[in-house]
């Protein structure tokens, strides 16, 4: 049974089988996304292959015009479907094809991890699927995170304050090197050398060596003792240390593209170890089910799905 929207919808004249596979991503989007939804998801793709390589479709080109943040965390499916629905049958008829962030001066795109040496002589490490702007004037720098995360080792000119913005926040070096991550939830930042000042909504944080803290909307959360892990990707591997799962597949999901759906709340919050490289990060899922309860299963070559055994 495909989800449900409302009988006079205009989309409804459209194609429909990239109807159903727009309705379907929606619908799968939803944190409350269950065992039962996705088996009727699995009985509509067996039905038809077609149905597989419309929703296929459908992943990549939501994907590449950065919807996906829209979508994520919200709990109001039906009310969703309309309207994302129509945006994506919008990018699938191809009508509209914008490539994500097409300002941006850097990028790296699905499983690179990319260096690159700014106009100031400033040195950049960026991960997988990040993009990034930069504005340079006589008296101050500024870049701005567009998506992903992003190591920065900063060239000293005191004249020049240099400034990452991201997801509303702003990042302001003091003599340093630091990164900076950012998703649809929220943004963290990692100083790994020197201090900088975190701004948001009129609070301001100094942040020294060593310490990492993340903020969100109007909120900048505690400061604490940094993750040695957490930059492990600028060495090529990705190091997870009693983390949850919810957060270890949302990593290697950027690494590898597609998508993971964990099919249980109690699940996704369960802490995982588990080190693989970037250029593997693909296997990540899978090698998961040999220390876990659990079974893993491809549904279509850009989704994947856990769920207890």
């Amino acid at each position: 049974m495909t989800p449900s929207i409302h009988e006079t919808d205009p989309l409804d004249r459209l194609d429909p089988v990239r109807l159903a596979a727009t309705r379907w991503f929606v619908a799968l989007r939803d944190e409350n996304a269950d065992e039962a939804l996705i088996a009727e998801f699995e009985v509509w793709c067996a039905a038809d292959p077609c149905n597989v390589q419309t929703y296929d479709r459908i992943e990549k080109l939501w994907g590449a015009s950065d919807g996906l943040a829209a979508l994520n965390g919200t709990t109001h499916r039906r009310g969703l479907i309309g309207g994302a629905a129509g945006a994506l049958a919008v990018l699938a008829g191809g009508r509209l094809l914008m490539q994500a962030h097409p300002f941006a001066d850097y990028r790296a795109g699905t499983g690179q991890l990319r260096t690159a040496m700014l106009p100031d002589g400033s040195r950049v490490e960026m991960a997988s699927q990040s993009a990034l702007s930069v504005s340079f004037s006589p008296d101050r720098r500024r870049v701005k995170l567009l998506s992903g995360e992003a190591w920065f080792k900063v060239a000293r000119d005191p004249s020049r304050p240099f400034e990452v913005a991201a997801a509303g926040g702003r990042i302001t070096a003091l003599g340093t090197a630091f990164a900076v991550a950012t998703d649809d939830t929220s943004t963290q930042v990692t100083v790994t050398e020197h201090a900088v000042r975190v701004v948001l909504a009129g609070q301001a944080v100094r942040l020294e060596d060593g310490y990492s803290l993340r903020y969100a909307k109007a909120r900048i959360g505690p400061t604490l003792t940094a993750d040695e892990n957490a930059l492990a990707w600028r060495t090529g591997r990705l190091v997870f240390v009693s983390r949850p799962l919810s957060e270890v597949v949302r990593v290697l999901d950027r690494w590898a593209g597609g998508r993971t759906i964990i099919a249980d709340k109690a699940l996704a919050a369960r802490e995982v170890t588990l080190m693989v490289s970037v250029a593997n990060a693909g296997d990540g899922v899978a090698r998961l089910a040999e220390s876990l309860p659990v079974r893993v299963r491809r549904i279509t070559p850009l989704m994947t799905v856990i769920s207890k055994i």
